[in-house]
């Protein structure tokens, strides 16, 4: 993928295959200065700017104290007005009607199903730059990222929540809890069960119980088989397929995804395929020559006309990607 060309050491590639397989994101504004931007800034600098900050933001409201995710207790404003996002899943946020000041945006910015909703956030980078959060003067930072690294230092410039790494409703709720929107996140919830039970009725879908389905996502020349994460919470929660054997093996080891060759993918096949990709020359000669080839040609999935080639996109799981997705899946789904 374009992206994963752009970074030349192999820690950046290593932190864009967790946030491009996992939440699959890809980004074509990485430049050197926001990449680089916390490992250049000067420590004792970014430290006296994190506590003017604090200082600035003292006592402006009221505040409640707060245990989250990683059982800290923190005392957080109770009713936040300037917020930084750290993560993957900026839909989270905006599901519940927030736009923070600032998030990670590089890596998925550009890959997301809601670009509309990103205009007036403020970049600041993967890995966040600290002198960029700082200079949106939070009074909140909500942290949801599988690298804990940058706990300290972000705590040091505002109040830090960090949020588990639980499923869609799960993250929303905790988010919620931490903003007070514990009545809009359950209104949310309800609005998309009910859009899904709706679209699930009108696919019409006969699934007995052993109907499986198998989501591979195609970044450049590599592919992957995805485990409970992104689009297959949707295909599994919502619409009622299951894992193919294989998969539910790498579910139930918690591997969120995993590469895999063309020799073994037939391997991990279920009734219905799922193929997702970008929109790059590379992705789109790799998908190509996937389905050219003549291992992909035996799988019975294929040979049924059971696949389903969509945008990467759609692997993301926060509540506004499940709820556009809900639109999308009749027409994808009518692609047999």
């Amino acid at each position: 993928m374009s992206t994963l060309k752009r970074y030349s050491s192999l820690l950046c590639t290593a932190i864009l295959i967790v946030l491009l397989v996992a939440a699959c994101g890809s980004s074509t504004n990485n430049s050197p200065e926001a990449a680089n931007a916390s490992a250049t800034a000067n420590p004792a600098q970014t430290a006296e700017s994190a506590q003017a900050t604090a200082a600035q933001t003292a006592g402006t409201g009221e505040t409640r104290s707060f245990t989250d995710a990683k059982d800290r207790q923190i005392e957080i404003p109770a009713d936040p007005q300037r917020i930084v996002y750290i993560g993957s899943d900026p839909g989270d946020l905006l599901a519940l009607d927030v736009k923070p000041a600032g998030a990670s945006l590089s890596v998925i910015g550009t890959q997301v199903s809601y670009p509309d909703l990103l205009e007036g956030i403020e970049d600041i980078g993967y890995p966040p730059s600290l002198e960029k959060i700082v200079a949106l003067n939070p009074d909140l930072i909500l942290y949801n990222d599988w690298d804990e690294s940058a706990i300290e230092s972000v705590s040091a410039i505002a109040p830090t929540v960090v949020i588990g790494e639980g499923g869609t409703f799960e993250r929303l709720r905790q988010i919620a809890h931490a903003l007070g929107k514990q009545e809009l996140a359950e209104q949310k919830i309800t609005e998309y069960e009910t859009k899904a039970a709706a679209v699930k009725d009108q696919l019409k879908l006969d699934l007995g119980s052993g109907d499986t389905a198998t989501i591979y996502l195609q970044l450049g020349k590599t592919l992957y088989v995805m485990g409970h994460q992104g689009i297959s919470v949707s295909l599994y929660d919502m619409l009622g397929f299951k894992p193919s054997p294989r998969v539910q093996e790498m579910i139930g080891k918690d591997e969120r995804f995993a590469e895999i060759s063309a020799e073994v993918l037939a391997e991990y096949a279920g009734d219905e395929v799922f193929v997702l990709g970008d929109e790059t020359a590379e992705t789109s000669a790799a998908v190509k020559e996937l389905m050219d080839g003549p291992i992909w040609k035996t799988i019975p999935a294929v040979k049924n006309g059971h696949v389903y080639v969509t945008d990467s996109k759609w692997n993301f799981d926060d509540l506004i990607t499940r709820t556009r997705l809900l639109e999308e899946l009749p027409v994808l789904m009518a692609q047999q």
